[in-house]
């Protein structure tokens, strides 16, 4: 029986990371996002934007993930994006 999981497997570990990857490049987007932001004096949280980016993934979404699922994980890529931005822009003060 388990030999017949070892392809749905391999396959959900493909997704993995994938999963991984498209994280840490959105991520490090987000951590020149908020060197931008800290070279200009710019807020780093945006409640709109974080609103709007929210909006539009639920929007794309055609399942089977339910969108309470779905918003809580594109939160959480929110909230650690801001973290990082923030620990950027400490590691940068401006003068």
């Amino acid at each position: 029986m388990n030999d017949g999981l070892a392809g749905f497997r391999r396959r959900i570990d493909d997704c993995d990371a994938q999963i991984i990857r498209l994280i840490n490049q959105r991520l490090k987007i987000c951590q020149e996002v908020g060197d931008f932001k800290a070279e200009r004096g710019l807020e780093i949280s945006i409640p709109d934007r974080e609103r709007e980016v929210i909006s539009k993934a639920l929007g794309l979404n055609d399942g089977p993930c339910p969108p309470e699922a779905l918003e809580k994980i594109f939160r959480l890529l929110i909230d650690t994006a801001v973290s990082l931005e923030e620990a950027g822009e400490a590691a940068h003060p401006e003068s």
